[in-house]
This record gives structure tokens, C-alpha cells and sequence, in this order.
């Protein structure tokens, strides 16, 4: 009798091998995965440069995978969605509701650790899927993974709201050891700044513009700077760690969009009046921006494996924007209050081809589904806490009939979410930066009433 429930057993373990273990657990199938996140991307614009041979790569991965929108939220704040994106949580769960934490000293940055919930990298790591994560919003400190990260610190005496990478600033790699290399990266990359900016600005005098237009031109140019550490940081180290799972996240179609729409597109707003001369200098900043990103794109799938899931999201789209009180020539393209989509490719196995981007009554996946997504194509469940769903309208009929979705578990949080103890040093090294963060994200609006 014995042998019999032996036998019977095993072999209910050879039926369920497909989607789980032995012992109950879910087992990962064999992956790869580029995810490649590009903050305030829109078809409005990425549509007609694809169309005119301009973006090449990413048409390239249209042609021969899935395109559509992707559904957001307002108001559409990039660290909040950031972390949707990443969690598959709301940010009444995940904890992250702005750009600094309100606390009785005054607003602080929000760091790594004020996230509640795991995000995408704890939940494959665990699970013994190797991730490398490079850019993305609030990762600083740099989280113990399974893997590697170079975190996004925001030190706007830098010139730059969004994240970037500094030499010589603690914890910003794990492992920890390759701080140094991260070090020399930012350096060489800093020696050919003016070079790297010539991609969006051309041949723009340095003494161009008034000094509110210098502060912008400054502001997108060291945008772009930390766009080129991460790329090329993203590709070094996952030349020496080959990870199944790597996401790279870049910021400089989102600053360009915010600092330079009224010279992109100057008949927008019938208020705007805007010298002819600025049109010239800079109307092409905001393209060129694109342009930009779609060369990195294909730089980054050149270094994937064939057989590599491409990924390319966008948090949100942009439009002209004017809010009262707040100079033209400071801001003039916005997103946080409307409901603007963003951009969604995906090429790959098991990818349907299909373009939904002109199809109003399509289904379409959100900022919530993609962490979902991406645990079933490991062989991972959703859990029932995330409001996101597995988008199976990705995916081919072959491959969800050859890998069927995983029963979904309560949830993953049943331990408390691993972080990294912060000393006083580490935090002198960014309260330096405390009250430029705060003014420069209040000059962008984005704190206004605070």
C-alpha cells in the first residue's frame, strides 16, 4: 500500500510539473526579460517619428510584436507610478504618494526604504530569478537583490530633478563592490557631456537664451547625462552579470517634454507668443529627445539574447499646459492632471502581433498589470492584494496554452520587506540636498500648497 501512495504521488507530481513543485511552490520557467521604462513617452509624438524612419528600434519592435496604450491614473506623479508599475499596488499600498515625505522637519526624500510592499526584483529574486536594476524612480539606497541595482539619487544641486548617479556617493550599487566601477563610469561620462548634449541641442551656444531658458537648457541637459549613466551602465554590468531580468529607466523624453513644448509645438496654446528664433534653436529639443532614446533602445536589444521578452512602457503621456502663476518659459508641457496615456510595445516569444493603438474599444493593459504580466511569464502567481491582473491579451493563444496561468496566492508580503540600514553619514551625504529638491520640484508645480 505504501508503494502504491508512493507511485500515486509521484506521479501527481509529474502532472503538476508544468506549474509547480512537489512541495507546493510555484516553479519559475525559463525566462529572459528587457524591460526598458521611458517616463512620459506618447504616441503622439513616437507615432509620426516611427512613421518618417526616425525611431527605428522601436518600430522595429511594432513590426514584430504588440503595441497599444497604456492605461494610468491621476494624478499621474512619475515616482507613484513608478512604483505601480513595479508592485502592481496602488500607492495607498505601496506607500509612495509623492516626491518628498512630510515629516515635522520639513519635506525629506523619499528613499528606498519607504516603500511598503516588494517590488518586481524581490519577488523574482526570491525566487531565485537573478534581476539587474539600473535608473528606476526611489531606489536609493540601493536594495540588497538577487543580482544588481545602481540606484536613482536625486541631488538637484546637480542641476537635475530626476535621479542620476554621483561619484562618490554611498550606497548607490549593490554589490557594493561595484561602486568603484560605477564611479568611473559617471566620470567618463561627465567628461563628454557636452558631447552626449548635442544630440538634443545641436550646435546651441552655451550663452543661448535668457537665464530662465538657461536654467532649462541645464535642467534637460543634465537629464539626458543621467540617462547616458544608466544606459551605459545598464549594458557594462550586464555584460559581467548576464540576469534573465533586467530593467533600465529613462527620464529625458519626460524633462524635455515638461521644460520645451511651447518651441515643439508654439500654436498649442493661442496665449503662447514665441520669438521665431526660439522655434529654431530648440523646437527640435523634444524630438531629438526621442530620437535619442529610440538609439539607446536598439543599443540595449542589440545586447539581448534572441530569444529576450522586449519590453517598453511609459508611465504617462504629455500635452501643453499652462497653470496659473507658473512662468511659460519654465514649464510648458504637463501630464498630472489629465488622463493621458502611455506608450505599451512588446516583442518576443509568445507575444501576439498585433497594433492596438488605433483601436478605441481595444482592451488594454495599465500601470497595474505589468508587474502581473511579468511573474507569469516566470511561472509566478499573481497575488490577491495587487489591484493589477495578468494582461493575457499579450500573449499568443500557443503560449497560453503551453504556459496556463498559475493558481493566483493571497499574497507576497507574509515577511516584512528587506531594507538597508542608513547611517548618519549616508544621510548628510543627501541632506545637502534636501532644500533643492523641494524648491526645484516646486518651481515644476508639482508641490504647489506644500
Amino acid at each position: 500500500m505504501r508503494r502504491v501512495r508512493l507511485l500515486r504521488f509521484l506521479s501527481l507530481c509529474l502532472l503538476a510539473s508544468a506549474t509547480a513543485s512537489c512541495d507546493g511552490a510555484p516553479e519559475t520557467r525559463p525566462a529572459k526579460v528587457l524591460f526598458i521604462g521611458v517616463d512620459g513617452a506618447t504616441w503622439d509624438i513616437a507615432g509620426p517619428l516611427m512613421a518618417s524612419g526616425e525611431m527605428p528600434n522601436l518600430k522595429a519592435l511594432v513590426d514584430r510584436g504588440f503595441a497599444s496604450n497604456l492605461a494610468t491614473f491621476q494624478p499621474s506623479l512619475s515616482p507613484v507610478i513608478w512604483t505601480t508599475i513595479a508592485t502592481g499596488k496602488p500607492k495607498e499600498v505601496h506607500g509612495i504618494t509623492d516626491f518628498v515625505n512630510a515629516t515635522e522637519h520639513g519635506p525629506e526624500p523619499v528613499l528606498s526604504n519607504d516603500r511598503k510592499v516588494r517590488a518586481i526584483w524581490d519577488l523574482l529574486g526570491e525566487r531565485d530569478v537573478r534581476v539587474g536594476i539600473v535608473g528606476w524612480w526611489l531606489t536609493w539606497p540601493a536594495e540588497i537583490v538577487n543580482g544588481f541595482m545602481v540606484s536613482s539619487l536625486s541631488v538637484l544641486e546637480a542641476g537635475l530633478w530626476k535621479g542620476s548617479a554621483y561619484v562618490g556617493m554611498p550606497k548607490q550599487t549593490h554589490p557594493p563592490g561595484w561602486s568603484k566601477d560605477l564611479d568611473l563610469l559617471v566620470q567618463a561620462e561627465q567628461a563628454r557631456a557636452a558631447e552626449t548634449g548635442k544630440a538634443l541641442f545641436g550646435a546651441l551656444p552655451d550663452d543661448y537664451g535668457t537665464p530662465m531658458q538657461k536654467r532649462v537648457i541645464l535642467d534637460t541637459r543634465a537629464a539626458l547625462l543621467s540617462d547616458q549613466i544608466f544606459f551605459e551602465s545598464a549594458k557594462a554590468f550586464w555584460k559581467r552579470d548576464r540576469v534573465p531580468f533586467l530593467a533600465v529607466y529613462s527620464g529625458i523624453v519626460d524633462v524635455s517634454s515638461h521644460r520645451m513644448w511651447k518651441y515643439y509645438r508654439p500654436k498649442d496654446k493661442p496665449q503662447w507668443r514665441v520669438p521665431l528664433e526660439d522655434v529654431d534653436a530648440l523646437g527640435e529639443v523634444i524630438p531629438n529627445a526621442y530620437r535619442w532614446v529610440d538609439r539607446k533602445i536598439g543599443e540595449i536589444v542589440a545586447e539581448a539574447d534572441p530569444d529576450t521578452l522586449i519590453l517598453v512602457a511609459a508611465d504617462h503621456g504629455f500635452h501643453a499646459e499652462m497653470r496659473p502663476g507658473m512662468s511659460e518659459d519654465e514649464r510648458s508641457g504637463g501630464h498630472e492632471f489629465a488622463l493621458l496615456p502611455g506608450l505599451f510595445v512588446a516583442a518576443g516569444p509568445g507575444v501576439r502581433h498585433v497594433d492596438l493603438r488605433g483601436d478605441e474599444n481595444a482592451e488594454i493593459p495599465s500601470v497595474f498589470d505589468l508587474t502581473p504580466t511579468l511573474l507569469h511569464v516566470f511561472g509566478l502567481p499573481r497575488a490577491a492584494d495587487m489591484q493589477g491582473r495578468v494582461y493575457t491579451g499579450l500573449f499568443t493563444p500557443e503560449h497560453l496554452a503551453a504556459n496556463p496561468l498559475v493558481a493566483e496566492i493571497p499574497t507576497y508580503e507574509t515577511s516584512p520587506r528587506p531594507t538597508v540600514a542608513i547611517s548618519a553619514e549616508d544621510r548628510a551625504a543627501v541632506s545637502g540636498a534636501k532644500d533643492n529638491v523641494v524648491e526645484r520640484l516646486r518651481s515644476l508645480g508639482y508641490l504647489q500648497g506644500k
